[in-house]
């Protein structure tokens, strides 16, 4: 009779990286998949992001962060690139959630008031009009609703920011999102 591995798909197995970074992110939640994470790279060779540009690399950012690097990871866009998609996480043997990771990430930036430029003025133009890509309606996109029995009249008059800036500003006139 064979015996049963020591560790593998059947028995999680956890890693306790040394860094202060790691071990803050590890307490949060979703954090805890640090612990899993043995740098085998296949979250970079699954990642969408990654294939587009050699800028993104989700192995070096990990890396990063289990060296310790909090201040370069939290000043970098690059853990605010990850699309949630979860490919990579699908593709890992060892079950890490590089999304939640990046999430803890992102927590920890905003609370520290880094969040990057780009993302600012993207929450902003949301906050402005309730479209991030106003300009990009059209005429086509008009006839589609149409023919879905959609009413073709897209309403730009602020419902929809309104109830954003409620659920998520304390304030719910706040205007803007300001560099801290």
């Amino acid at each position: 009779m064979m015996s049963e591995p020591e560790h593998g798909p059947e028995k999680d197995v956890e890693y306790h990286p040394n860094s202060r970074f790691s071990q803050e992110i590890a307490a949060e939640p979703g954090g805890e998949y640090i612990r899993k994470c043995i740098q085998c790279g296949l979250c970079t060779a699954s990642c969408m992001v990654a294939n587009y540009t050699d800028k993104y690399r989700p192995r070096r950012i990990i890396q990063k962060i289990l060296l310790g690097e909090r201040e370069q990871v939290l000043a970098s866009e690059l853990p605010w690139l990850c699309m949630t998609c979860r490919l990579c996480e699908e593709r890992c043997q060892e079950g890490v959630s590089l999304a939640e990771i990046f999430h803890v990430v992102r927590d920890i930036a905003a609370r520290e008031g880094r969040v990057p430029k780009v993302f600012k003025d993207t929450v902003n133009q949301v906050l402005k009009d309730g479209w991030l890509l106003k300009d990009a309606f059209s005429d086509f996109i008009q006839d589609d609703r149409t023919d879905l029995g959609l009413n073709p009249e897209v309403n730009f008059d602020g419902e929809f920011v309104k109830k954003v800036k409620k659920r998520y500003f304390e304030q719910g006139d706040k205007e803007e999102v300001k560099d801290e």
